[in-house]
């Protein structure tokens, strides 16, 4: 009994002091921990992060974390950028920054209408009234209006309650692929979802982007977080996602298993994270795609290269999939 006792207070100290001699890493993410942050998690939960040598601290979002601000004033050296236009916007700006992975292939920004709605796709939702955050009307909304006709009469300010639309069936709603759908449903409704990236546009979402000041003295600790995350997300979406699923209850009280449930079925049957053998890889090409789209609708600064403002550099070698 003794000896068992010894031995495992020694594996006790072994642990200690191998988490003592870690990095330690504190990555921003966009918002209150949910199901989209579900590969960083995992991570965490299952050890990628300390098998790399990594002490990792996620910081949730929020309404009053502002991560393009916050890293601009150097106070976030390694965070969570939600859409392409961050970090363009930033490189334009003047701000060292680099994404070096993305979570998601697919930015899981949707337009829904009532299930019983005759719509088969966003060209049919020209003249409707939308209810559209004021986010989006400097981002995704002048696309919108490029490439299916929408104009601003029909904007509806979306005041992040369903009630509106619940009540108007011929209305349209902004949301996200994992949110306001469910929250319709909750409600009783039944709503027809049309996804941006099935419609053509090319932006990445939940991407790991860093200042380029801190990947410069910490080349080796990026790639390790990096391939971790990696691992972390095809764990979560191909795997058994119970343990992220435990710590992002933990760290947001408001989520429940319901919602953290319906985000993981939405980015598996919707194929957001796209192929597991290429989780995180990015393309060039599409990223050219975006900014010339974004570019010629005034939406992006001039003169930003997009070498400047992504690498897949950081990460693994992708697998025989090919990128999607």
């Amino acid at each position: 009994m003794k000896r068992a006792f010894r031995i495992l207070i020694g594996m006790a100290l072994f642990a200690v002091a191998a988490r003592a001699g870690a990095t330690d890493i504190t990555f921003a993410t966009d918002w209150r921990a949910q199901a989209e942050h579900g590969g960083f998690y995992q991570a965490l939960a299952k050890g990628y992060y300390a098998e790399a040598g990594l002490n990792v601290t996620i910081r949730p979002g929020g309404p009053q974390m502002d991560i393009p601000r916050l890293m601009a004033a150097g106070a976030i050296r390694i965070g969570m950028a939600s859409n392409s236009f961050q970090p363009i916007v930033m490189r334009g700006a003047g701000v060292p920054v680099t994404v070096i992975m993305t979570s998601f292939q697919k930015d899981p920004q949707v337009l829904m209408v009532h299930g019983d709605d005759p719509a088969e796709g966003m060209a049919d939702l020209a003249g409707r009234p939308i209810f559209v955050a004021d986010s989006a009307l400097n981002t995704f909304w002048p696309w919108l209006k490029a490439r299916f006709g929408f104009e601003d009469r029909q904007i509806r300010k979306y005041t992040y309650s369903l009630v509106p639309w619940l009540a108007n069936k011929g209305s349209v709603q902004e949301g996200y692929l994992s949110s306001e759908p469910f929250a319709a449903q909750q409600a009783g409704a039944n709503p027809k979802v049309f996804l941006f990236s099935d419609a053509g546009y090319a932006g990445y979402a939940a991407m790991v982007m860093a200042r380029d000041d801190w990947l410069a003295a910490n080349e080796g600790t990026a790639r390790a977080f990096v391939a971790a995350t990696v691992r972390g997300w095809q764990d979560y979406i191909w795997g058994d996602p119970a343990p992220g699923n435990r710590l992002i209850l933990k760290d947001n009280p408001e989520m429940t298993p319901e919602l953290i449930a319906y985000g993981i079925h939405a980015m598996r049957d919707r194929d957001v994270l796209g192929a597991k053998t290429a989780v995180g890889h990015m393309d060039a090409g599409r990223w050219d795609r975006f900014y010339r789209d974004m570019r010629a609708l005034d939406a992006v600064p001039a003169g930003v290269d997009m070498q400047d403002v992504f690498t897949n550099a950081y990460l693994p070698p992708a697998g025989d999939g090919a990128l999607p």
